[in-house]
């Protein structure tokens, strides 16, 4: 049921998600023409808006809000080992053939890297939170385990925590929050991508300690002002257009 739930969903997302609106107007063309061409209009301003940046950007900005990147010196008004920055794991694959190992799929690989440099600039301890991924055949593989391993192969650095047991957002704000129980924290530091930031914090804000102060590092932000290529379908603005029609849905639901 799960499967088939994500399934309908993968569908209704954008742009596909126009196709409805699509074919009931091709169904009423002859029943309720002034109707029907509403519809037409509609579902082709919807396909552009589902497959464009400017059209992902703006309806990002009205679902989800203004956004900025939090500045370093920001960071530094609380002493280090009282702050944590949390990376939120989106997910990892047990097998990828050409390194013939588990890896970060690109959304976790880039979250880790942002989370490093913060990390970097401001000595504050770095703590990734993801559990067992999906395609997994068992549970001793965790995206907390793949990451520790990346952050330390790859960029030389060393996690102060691993939270494995989260398989989604609700989970990575629950259990990050038990495991940092009685470490004196004052300041909790949330990295994740932008679409995903106001979702992520609703659950990190429920999970923590009212006095435990939570800051939003988001990342994948647009740069101010707009190219006529942003008017262009592209790969980046279906991809974004669809993450924002996932994150937006669990919004809604509450997940």
């Amino acid at each position: 049921m799960n499967d088939l739930i994500h399934a309908v969903a993968a569908f209704l997302l954008p742009p596909t998600g126009a196709f409805p609106l699509l074919l009931l107007a091709w169904w009423l063309r002859h029943r309720r023409r002034w109707l029907s061409g509403a519809l037409f209009a509609s579902g082709l301003l919807a396909v552009w808006v589902g497959s464009t940046e400017l059209g992902a950007l703006w309806l990002q900005d009205r679902l989800l809000g203004p956004q900025q990147a939090v500045t370093v010196q920001a960071l530094r008004d609380v002493p280090p080992r009282q702050s944590v920055i949390v990376v939120l794991g989106g997910g990892a694959r047990r097998l990828m053939p050409e390194y013939g190992s588990a890896q970060l799929k690109t959304v976790s690989i880039e979250r880790l890297r942002y989370g490093i440099w913060l990390s970097r600039q401001t000595d504050i301890p770095l703590m990734f939170t993801g559990g067992t991924p999906r395609d997994a055949s068992d549970d001793t593989l965790t995206e907390a385990g793949v990451a520790a391993r990346t952050a330390r192969e790859e960029f030389g650095f060393t996690l102060a925590w691993q939270e494995d047991r989260a398989t989604d957002t609700r989970e990575n704000a629950r259990y990050t929050a038990e495991l940092l129980r009685g470490k004196g924290i004052r300041r909790v530091v949330l990295v994740t991508h932008d679409v995903h930031m106001r979702r992520a914090m609703r659950a990190f804000r429920e999970a923590l300690p009212p006095e435990v102060e939570l800051v939003a590092a988001p990342m994948n932000l647009a740069l101010p002002g707009i190219e006529w290529r942003d008017l262009l379908p592209s790969q980046e603005g279906t991809a974004r257009a669809r993450y924002l029609g996932y994150e937006w849905l669990g919004y809604v639901a509450g997940h």
